[in-house]
């Protein structure tokens, strides 16, 4: 493998699992918020207020990074009102709330197998919505042992019970509903990259989606009940920063390289949550199947990559801008 081929490769390699670990981070860090705040697994709605104060601080904090950058904030034009708009609604507002609403009426372990059907979804959706991300052989034989490893990571507590084949529409269904919003919005917002830089679209985006979360979680609440001391605060500061490095970069990834081959590595979140969460939580221990879960995650993401990532052919956002002003 020559030394060009490999830098090819880590270029999206390293950004991707980069965003990921950041996911990963943000499960024991929700973990310790909801006990602080006294949110139990039931209270979506507040949790909603919570997800909701986190998106729009996430947006913000892009918006300071763009101002610190260019000086200025660009003003949306005509129809990209109506794209971020539906983007926020997608990926942050339906996808949210969803999730949440699933994740309270659900096990732990079902819950993360089905919230790791984005791959899966993205994968279908972009075999029928886009012309040069189809479903083949080493994209399939990927998925199921993507599978395969999130479930070793998990089987331990399936095996003590922690799995049941009870099926709700609030619990299983909605948490289906998350991926499918989830997978729209990628195709969704590769499309807007085509306008506007990952950056501009995902501070709009959040903003947007946060106010419709955050205002029905309100509603549903019957108000603001969230009190928060410091280190609360300071772990509401950390998830915001983390969601808007993350949701940069991700989608900036999306952008440049085929959806299925950027959304695969979303296997990794889970797998990097235990780890994380077995080094802060004494109660959690590392088991084999987790080391084995990642050795499987590797071969899934080198599967589905190996026919080639980068989408030919399309511009990118800068070079648009870079046309348009020559």
């Amino acid at each position: 493998m020559n030394k060009e081929k490999i830098l090819k490769q880590m270029a999206l390699i390293l950004p991707a699992a980069f965003s990921c670990f950041l996911w990963a981070t943000a499960i024991p860090t929700l973990k310790i918020s909801y006990k602080l705040l006294n949110i139990p697994a039931d209270d979506i709605f507040n949790r909603f207020v919570l997800a909701g104060i986190r998106f729009l601080l996430a947006g913000v904090l892009i918006g300071v990074y763009i101002l610190i950058k260019e000086k200025k904030i660009r003003v949306l034009k005509g129809s990209q009102w109506k794209t971020v708009l539906i983007f926020g609604l997608l990926n942050t507002s339906l996808q949210y709330m969803f999730f949440y609403t699933g994740v309270g009426n659900t096990g732990a372990i079902k819950g993360v197998l089905i919230d790791t059907s984005k791959p899966l979804i993205v994968v279908i959706l972009a075999h029928l919505l886009t012309q040069d991300d189809k479903i083949n052989i080493n994209k399939i034989m990927g998925l199921i042992i993507g599978f395969a490893g999130i479930f070793l990571a998990n089987i331990e507590g399936a095996i003590g019970g922690g799995l049941n084949l009870d099926v709700s529409f609030m619990g299983e269904g909605t948490l289906i509903l998350a991926s499918l919003a989830y997978g729209f919005a990628v195709l969704y917002g590769k499309k807007a990259m085509q306008t506007m830089s990952s950056v501009m679209l995902n501070m709009y985006q959040m903003v947007f989606g946060s106010i419709i979360l955050l205002g029905i979680g309100l509603v549903g609440a019957g108000g603001f009940n969230l009190v928060f001391n410091m280190q609360a605060l300071l772990l509401l500061i950390y998830s915001a920063f983390l969601s808007a490095i993350a949701f940069v970069v991700w989608y900036g990834l999306i952008h440049k390289y085929n959806a299925s081959s950027v959304t695969i590595y979303i296997f990794l979140i889970p797998v990097f949550g235990s780890i994380i969460s077995s080094v802060i939580f004494p109660e959690e221990s590392l088991s084999i199947f987790v080391v084995i879960s990642l050795i499987l995650m590797t071969i899934s993401i080198n599967l589905v990559n190996r026919n080639g990532q980068t989408k030919k052919g399309r511009m990118t956002y800068h070079e648009i801008k870079e046309n348009s002003a020559s």
